[in-house]
Parts: C-alpha cells; sequence; structure tokens
C-alpha cells in the first residue's frame, strides 16, 4: 500500500504563477520586491537633474532677495504682493509662490514627472525593467507616486526656504495682504500653505501631462516642452474673450485663484472650480498614459 502526499509548496506555486500571470508578470514574481517605492526614490533622490532641481529652487529666494537689495526701495505706487515682498519673510514666500505659479512650478512638476519614464528609454533601461519581471502598471505607479512625491517636496522646498530666508532678512512679522488684512502668525502660515497646496493641485495637470508623453517617448526634453507648449498655449487661449466660458476649462485659468485666500473671508468658488478641472485633467491624462503605455512596443 502505497501513500502520495502533496507538499503544500506544489499547491502554492501555480496559484503564485496564476496571481502573477494576472498582473502580467513572469512566474514567481513578488510584488513587494520588485521595484520597490523605495527603491525607485532612491533611484531618482540620486539623479543629477534631481540635484541640480533642488539646488536652483534654494537659490531662488536668495536671488530675489538680492535683488530688492539692489533695487530701488522707493517702488510707488498701491501695496501689491512685489511691494509687500520685504515686509517679512511670510510676504516673501508668498511673493515667491505668486511669481512661481505661471512658469517656475509648472517647469518643475513637468520634469519630475515627465523625465523618469522617458529617461529609462532614452538609456535602453526601460525594456530590462519590464523583462526583469516588473509589470508594466506597476512600473507606472512606482514612477508616477515617486514623481508627484517629488513634486510635492520640490515646491515645498521652495516656499519653506523663501520664509526662512525671509525672516532672516526682513523679520518674522505676521502675512500681510494686498488689501491691508494682517493675518496671525499661525493664520498666514495657514494659508501660505492652503495656497501651495492649491497651486500644486492645479499643477498637477501639467505633471500629468508630461507623464503622458513621457509614456511615448524617449527624449526627455520633448516630455518636458510638451508640458510648457501646454502652459503656453493655455496661457495664450485665456487671453481670448471670445472663448467666453470654455476657457474655465484651461489649466491656467484658475491658477491664481489662491489670491482669494488673502481676505478675511475666503472665497472658495474659483478654487473649487480649478481643482475640479485639474482633478479631471489630471485623471483623463495618467488613464491615458497608463492606456498608452500598456500597448508600447518597448522591447524592439
Amino acid at each position: 500500500m502505497s501513500t502520495s502526499t502533496e507538499s503544500p509548496r506544489s499547491t502554492d506555486g501555480p496559484r503564485r504563477g496564476r496571481r502573477a500571470d494576472a498582473e502580467g508578470a513572469a512566474g514567481g514574481y513578488v510584488p513587494r520586491r520588485t521595484l520597490t517605492l523605495r527603491a525607485e526614490a532612491a533611484r531618482q533622490v540620486t539623479r543629477r537633474r534631481t540635484l541640480v532641481t533642488a539646488v536652483l529652487l534654494a537659490a531662488l529666494p536668495l536671488v530675489l532677495v538680492g535683488a530688492f537689495a539692489l533695487g530701488d526701495d522707493d517702488r510707488g505706487g498701491a501695496p501689491g504682493f512685489v511691494e509687500l515682498a520685504t515686509e517679512n519673510g511670510a510676504n516673501l514666500a508668498l511673493f515667491t509662490l505668486f511669481v512661481g505659479t505661471g512658469f517656475l512650478v509648472p517647469l518643475v512638476v513637468a520634469l519630475l514627472c515627465g523625465d523618469p519614464i522617458a529617461s529609462e528609454a532614452s538609456w535602453s533601461s526601460l525594456r530590462y525593467l519590464l523583462v526583469s519581471p516588473v509589470p508594466r502598471r506597476r512600473l507606472l505607479r512606482s514612477k508616477l507616486v515617486v514623481a508627484a512625491a517629488s513634486s510635492v517636496l520640490a515646491v515645498v522646498e521652495l516656499m519653506v526656504v523663501a520664509y526662512l530666508v525671509g525672516t532672516l532678512a526682513y523679520g518674522a512679522d505676521p502675512l500681510v495682504a494686498p488689501s491691508g488684512e494682517t493675518f496671525t502668525t499661525l493664520g498666514g502660515i495657514g494659508r501660505l500653505a492652503a495656497a501651495t497646496a492649491y497651486l500644486l493641485l492645479t499643477t498637477a495637470t501639467f505633471g500629468a501631462f508630461a507623464f503622458l508623453v513621457g509614456t511615448r517617448t524617449d527624449a526627455p526634453l520633448a516630455a518636458v516642452g510638451s508640458a510648457v507648449l501646454l502652459v503656453v498655449i493655455s496661457t495664450v487661449l485665456d487671453q481670448i474673450p471670445a472663448l467666453g466660458d470654455l476657457r474655465e476649462a484651461l489649466p491656467t485659468h484658475f491658477q491664481y485663484a489662491y489670491v482669494d485666500l488673502l481676505r478675511a473671508e475666503p472665497r472658495w468658488d474659483d478654487m473649487l472650480s480649478g481643482a475640479l478641472w485639474a482633478l479631471i485633467w489630471v485623471v483623463v491624462f495618467v488613464r491615458l498614459g497608463f492606456w498608452s503605455f500598456g500597448r508600447k512596443d518597448v522591447l524592439s
């Protein structure tokens, strides 16, 4: 009489293989061990473009303080963002956010979101990542999450450095709005944080578009340049009154809506509209990026 025993491993193996095949990877794939977020973050943080971007963003507030020191103290006219920039650290941070809204912040976000996939393709390392094995969707998720986190950290770095440099140069008085409203220290910091968060959300549209283009090209500059071109086109179209309410769908239309936070009673209508349109565009571009990359031939 003979008996046969079947080890648990022989049962788990096919199940594990089927699960891996369903995810688009070869058998034996373990999600937790392949292209982790920590590994991808380490890859991106040590990239030269990341380090250069961080240094340039940290240097911008110093450049602004130097420019104000060399400029004419009598700027005249009603107090605005420029006139109030030298009042205190909070106002310098607000001015830095204001001047970075139109081009600098979108450029940084587009660079950090559009470069990772396109760079891997240009180095011919993308195909090796996909056969190592890493499913395409997991590859994109890891790249996108790290890129989004890097974008947030970059803009937060800009604001924190601007606040600290401004405080050292001009003092730590509370934030003063162009309307003359003076906030408490905590109230001013809270409004700066809310304005920064709103700008990050609206700028995510350009990051998502750069991500989409990055999945279709092996030229990082093409991905970043496409997002910059979108900024320019959207800004130009937004100046055409004949478009009427259609302009509300443009990514740049509500970019500066965070200035409504600088009131005693903030107005939320434009910010809510801007956030809604930004979410719509981000979802559309990201889904198109995943769909497009899933059908791209990266092995030839």
